[in-house]
């Protein structure tokens, strides 16, 4: 789960540091692609794991009294199984589609069409949706229930487009009882509120016993208590989607290399730019618990090829451990599913050119707004056509889910990946004694229609003669 946030960066909101993610951001990418092949490679070691537990669930013995514990097990391995298929057939499209244990020699299978995978896994979640709870006890925490079933039912509707079905469960999901917002967005990814209301489905990590996580290392900067790698650099196409909410900020810092044009850039904003990103004039607390301000008092800040570095899921103070810290990784939460709600409504329920005239799509858009700020205007029911609300709900999962993993698969579904054709990545130039606007990209993106699928690696179809490859590669 390391490289989901990595995952935004193939969007215009972020630059990989990471060398191969770089190479698949500015359309470089090719069969050899290092991170192409982890990305295949570590589904189908989860697959394969969950293959073994179902072909093997019949030899436990279970209580004479066994109230449903079999059937929760297998519907926890389908639904790990459908997440895997989820991110193959997103990412390769047609993809062996492998439902039990294989010898060498019967692993040599050709591709399966993505819409056949679609199906079986949309199968295996009905099982999933039926035989999870609804919630677990405190021991059981982290375990797919129905909920996380029923979203990833949402996210393949989707994939497929069946917009009206997406609508329908994404609905059901919203209604369930246990899930609400949370009050504060950053109180979503502090490590200290983790399992909270919005959470549907998170990934465990625990510190000291071997299971923590790398997201500190990785993404933090030097001077997080993760001893920071920033492998993510924010971009000015993502503060740009930000709203001002205040004008004319009044200059708070003593640092005069920061520039009041800069800080103006800034300041006044949708909070969700302070809590996703780290800019300058901006404070972080570091691994002493110090607050320091952003640039000048950061160990190489200069990581960043923006001049920006990554905040949301980074831990701020001394909690954060090299390779070992204990944030989980958020897979699905509510907030994710409301505006794809209001995307899937808006998109089935009304023609283009028509006034879209549901509250029920400007009240889930604007509960996502409102927690972000009071400031933030919201929309009157009736003020927005189709393409107006779907350009609006486009723009609020920018801002509410950045380098969360899944806006690379928002921007195909949008027809919205090619806007990276061209694209000049900007940033900010920062020296020992001033803070400016770049007047040269990090990097000029290349895009060509190929670019909607990966290609599939080369070292499978090396050993597997009947591995096909996806066109243009």
């Amino acid at each position: 789960y390391e490289l989901m946030a990595i995952l935004d960066c193939l969007t215009p909101i972020g630059n990989p540091r990471d060398a191969g993610m770089s190479a698949i951001a500015n359309g470089n990418i090719d069969p050899t692609n290092t991170r192409v092949y982890e990305w295949w490679t570590s589904q189908y070691k989860g697959i394969v794991r969950c293959n073994d537990l179902l072909e093997h669930i019949d030899q436990i013995e279970f209580p004479s009294n066994d109230t449903g514990q079999k059937g929760r097990i297998i519907g926890e391995a389908k639904f790990l199984r459908a997440l895997y298929y989820f991110l193959l057939v997103d990412y390769f499209g047609d993809v062996p589609m492998i439902l039990k244990l294989q010898s060498i020699k019967e692993s040599q299978v050709p591709r399966d069409s993505k819409d056949k995978i679609i199906q079986s896994m949309l199968d295996d979640l009905a099982y999933a949706i039926s035989n999870l709870p609804e919630q677990y006890g405190s021991s059981d925490v982290g375990r797919a229930t129905s909920g996380a079933a029923k979203t990833l039912m949402l996210k393949y509707q989707l994939l497929k487009k069946d917009f009206t079905a997406a609508a329908v469960t994404a609905k059901e999901i919203m209604n369930m009882p246990g899930y609400k917002l949370q009050t504060s967005f950053p109180d979503i990814f502090n490590h200290k509120n983790e399992n909270n209301s919005e959470v549907i489905f998170d990934v465990q990590f625990i510190s000291f016993i071997g299971d923590g996580s790398s997201f500190d290392k990785l993404w933090g900067n030097r001077s997080a208590s993760g001893d920071g790698w920033s492998w993510i650099h924010p971009t000015l196409w993502l503060v740009d989607k930000y709203e001002r909410i205040e004008e004319n900020p009044q200059y708070t810092i003593d640092d005069k290399r920061i520039p009041p044009a800069i800080y103006n850039y800034y300041e006044g904003r949708d909070p969700r730019m302070d809590w996703t990103i780290i800019r300058p004039g901006a404070y972080f607390t570091d691994r002493n618990s110090k607050k320091i301000l952003y640039p000048y008092q950061v160990i190489n800040y200069a990581h960043s090829l923006t001049g920006m570095h990554l905040r949301k899921n980074v831990i701020e103070g001394s909690d954060g451990i090299a390779y070992d810290s204990p944030n989980n990784w958020i897979v699905f939460r509510l907030a994710d599913v409301m505006l794809l709600f209001a995307e899937a409504k808006t998109q089935s329920a009304f023609q283009n050119g028509q006034t879209v005239s549901d509250p029920e799509i400007y009240n889930a858009v604007n509960q996502i707004r409102q927690r972000a700020s009071s400031k933030l205007p919201l929309y009157e029911n009736g003020s927005l056509t189709k393409e107006q609300m779907l350009e609006k709900i486009y723009d609020e999962r920018i801002r509410e889910l950045a380098f969360e993993g899944w806006l690379t698969s928002d921007f195909k579904r949008w027809g919205k990946l090619n806007i990276n054709d061209g694209l000049k990545i900007m940033g900010l130039t920062i020296n020992n004694t001033s803070v400016k606007f770049a007047t040269s990209p990090v990097a000029t993106r290349v895009f060509a229609a190929k670019n909607n699928l990966w290609p599939i690696p080369q070292r499978e179809i090396d050993v597997n003669p009947n591995l096909t490859q996806n066109p243009e590669y």
